[in-house]
């Protein structure tokens, strides 16, 4: 089963091993182009990789897997993510035969081991399961929301998600418990089940035979079952002693009488340093009031002086102590250390008081162990919310909301006499999902969204019916209601439209995995593109209401949440002038602060602006730095092979380039089509574009997923929202031209801008 992973905010470990040749993989692909570069590695020993590069349609790869270190194994085309260019297999020693329709590994499978044929049951059993089969696409939706940081698209998403992990987790538990000797079962076990509790892997351990317990996965979680019995909550946590900064021993033991928060981190860790501030804040705010933190750091060796500078950067006065061992960290292996950041928040006592607590959850957590003198936590409400319910004929109701520190909160209350009551922590307004526990399309009667606030709040769903409830008690609500009530008739005038452009969508989907000519895709991705455009008049009409309600609730959380879908609509100053109004308050709210980093990257790539300097890898293979063409006007447009604009709007980029080109004009077309370069050389070609340069955007979804910053998005340097969207810039590399709506009128801007400065450039000659 390929699936399409959510994955943690977190760097991970990967145990190293040393093997010799013993097991054959025979690959046949087809249309897998030959020289491209195959990695296969452990799923935990990334670091440790055999690789061969590709013959036409296949390769052939050998590696070494001992007897009993049976295990789950990554294939990967290429060194950077792309989709379909991975697959995940379990394997044991022996030949293995692996075949492909394309393209790369979509769809691949394995053959030649028992255990390879086990894990095809169990692929068949996941993929043929109704709940289970749109599970790609809701995969894919939920990582595109989590990249965009979209926390209440994210909350309405949920409920799907909640469903699929709940329907594989009971049938992976019924396929382990059919095959107890089967090594699959331990890794299923330890992957697909990764999330139940230690007591119930330990349960499900035992019902195994011991030929499912000699490989990998089994001794990896009998490992951690074990050391989590030593530092689970409540019992001592274990002692250590390691050198400072200095070389001088620290033990734990050496902090008894203190509040002590052990903190696995390393200078070379991203989450780690984003997390650094917060634990930065406890340490002050609780330092005199019997509170420190011992940091230990999985540095490597040879990176004292990397983490001595992080140490100093970071502004960590605390005590730190390491063995510059890496994963292989002592401390962290006698923690079971998988992932950092990672930390155990320890008593005066020496007893384990709570584990992974971070951001607001840390606060939270030594607010109540220490509160300040004077300060009664038991009568502090703070950022607290209670919402009391009534409903009929529903049995369970659950609230997903963005809760204390940013994380995602999924709640559930038994109704009760027909009533249920919720109470959590947030930092602001939210908006939230409730449901019925069953239903799972937004558009369901047992589904309703709602501003969330520190309050006492009040909802009552007549009859079951979600989409009626009413709620009292919280002013965001209020002004959510008010929005959405006059937005209503619009979206009642437009549902015959959006019924028919998701018929459209789903046929060009259907033709898609049909694997349809290109000529039948055009022609309904045109046919879906015709009715996008009849949107229009509706989508003006729901603006205007939008721009009203800013006006009259200037510093609403709505209009903070609402403003982010306007960034790419309005006017620059127009847009700050609203974020001006909305207030510190709701400024330094999560849509208050996404609102102000899209405002400074659209910024970064308007006209008055310097373009931000770029380097990419043409279609041709050759390097292209931006800066390399000052002394011509450049002209970025950004497309995708699957945007209908873009691809209607070349023929005049084309006519512009034939123009200009020996006047000092360049072109740099930049596509979005980083996970499907196929498509994207098919479609230079079928349109006739490579006469200047060609390349990807830099998109790189796993950094998105963690939230870094990836230096080498084109599209984020320059604030791109939209498709088509093109920017012109000047000989010195000042933009001075941004036409993003593609519009004829825009196409005719562009025209004269070109048309004055070319003019102007011939008369100063």
């Amino acid at each position: 089963m390929k699936k399409a992973l959510l994955l943690p905010v977190a760097c991970f470990s990967f145990l190293h091993s040393i093997a010799q040749d013993n097991t054959t993989i025979n690959a046949s692909v087809k249309g897998l182009e030959p020289g491209q570069w195959v990695y296969c590695y452990k799923m935990y020993d990334r670091d440790q990789k055999d690789s061969v590069k590709t013959s036409k349609d296949g390769f052939t790869l050998k590696l070494n897997i001992p007897a009993g270190q049976g295990d789950a194994y990554l294939l990967q085309i290429g060194s950077q993510y792309k989709e379909n260019a991975m697959a995940l297999f379990y394997l044991e020693p022996g030949k293995v035969t692996l075949k492909g329709e394309g393209p790369l590994f979509k769809d691949v499978k394995m053959s030649g081991q028992k255990a390879i044929e086990e894990y095809n049951t169990y692929e068949k059993m996941i993929d043929n399961d109704p709940v289970l089969k749109e599970r790609s696409t809701i995969y894919r939706k939920a990582n595109e929301l989590y990249a965009k940081k979209d926390s209440p698209g994210l909350a309405a998403l949920q409920p799907q998600l909640d469903k699929i992990d709940s329907v594989s987790n009971v049938l992976t538990e019924q396929w382990i418990k059919a095959h107890p000797s089967s090594g699959v079962s331990a890794f299923l076990l330890g992957y697909q089940l990764g999330r139940l509790s230690m007591e119930k892997k330990q349960a499900i351990i035992n019902g195994l035979k011991p030929a499912a317990l000699n490989n990998g996965p089994a001794r990896r979680l009998q490992s951690s079952i074990r050391i989590y019995n030593l530092t689970g909550i409540g019992k001592v946590a274990p002692d250590f002693t390691q050198n400072d900064t200095l070389g001088n021993p620290v033990s734990l033991k050496d902090f008894r009488g203190k509040y002590v928060l052990v903190d696995f981190w390393a200078s070379w860790c991203v989450p780690c340093r984003a997390e650094n501030p917060n634990v930065v804040k406890a340490f002050n705010t609780y330092k005199d009031r019997n509170f420190t933190v011992l940091g230990v750091s999985l540095d490597r060796q040879g990176g004292r002086d990397k983490w001595l500078k992080a140490i100093h950067d970071d502004q960590l006065t605390w005590t730190h102590v390491s063995d510059l061992q890496f994963w292989s960290n002592a401390v962290a292996k006698q923690y079971d250390i998988n992932s950092i950041p990672a930390n155990f928040l320890i008593s005066p006592e020496g007893k384990i008081l709570g584990r992974d607590l971070h951001g607001e959850e840390l606060m939270q957590q030594l607010e109540t162990l220490l509160p300040a003198a004077g300060v009664s936590t038991s009568t502090s409400r703070g950022g607290i919310f209670h919402l009391s319910g009534k409903t009929k004929d529903v049995k369970k109701v659950m609230l997903y909301y963005t809760g204390a520190g940013g994380r995602m909160v999924k709640d559930s209350c038994k109704v009760s006499n027909g009533t249920f009551r919720f109470e959590g922590k947030i930092e602001e307004p939210v908006m939230a999902s409730l449901t019925d526990g069953v239903s799972m399309s937004i558009d369901a009667e047992g589904m309703t969204t709602l501003y969330l606030e520190p309050a006492e709040m009040t909802v009552d769903i007549p009859a079951g019916n979600f989409k009626e409830a009413i709620v009292t008690g919280s002013k965001t609500q209020q002004e959510y209601e008010e929005l959405e009530k006059q937005k209503k008739p619009v979206m009642k005038e437009m549902a015959p439209l959006t019924a028919e452009y998701q018929k459209a969508s789903a046929a060009v989907s259907a033709a898609v995995q049909a694997r349809k000519s290109e000529k039948t895709l055009d022609s309904l991705r045109n046919i879906g593109n015709n009715i996008h455009e009849r949107f229009t008049p509706y989508n003006e009409r729901m603006a205007r209401i939008d721009y009203a309600f800013f006006k009259a609730h200037p510093q609403s959380y709505v209009t903070a949440f609402t403003l982010r879908y306007h960034v790419n609509s309005l006017p620059l100053d127009t847009l700050k002038a609203y974020y001006a109004g909305l207030g510190t308050n709701v400024q330094q709210s999560r849509s208050g602060k996404a609102l102000a980093y899209e405002i400074e990257k659209l910024q970064a790539g308007s006209p008055g602006s310097m373009a931000k300097d770029f380097t990419a890898t043409e279609l041709n293979g050759k390097p292209l730095t931006l800066s390399s063409l000052r002394g011509k006007y450049v002209l970025i447009d950004f497309w995708a092979s699957w945007c209908v604009p873009c691809r209607k709007s070349m023929p005049h980029v084309k006519a512009l380039y034939t123009q200009y080109r020996d006047k000092g004009f360049d072109v740099i077309a930049v596509s979005d089509d980083d996970r499907d370069t196929a498509a994207w050389k098919k479609a230079v070609t079928k349109d006739g574009t490579g006469m200047w340069h060609n390349v990807l955007r830099g998109l790189d979804m796993e950094k998105a997923l963690r939230q870094e910053k990836n230096e080498r998005d084109i599209s984020d340097k320059f604030g791109i929202h939209v498709l088509p969207t093109k920017i012109l810039i000047d000989p010195d590399g000042k933009i001075i031209g941004r036409y993003d709506s593609g519009s004829e009128e825009e196409a005719a801007a562009l025209d004269g801008k070109l048309a004055e400065v070319f003019r102007e450039k011939t008369a100063l000659r």
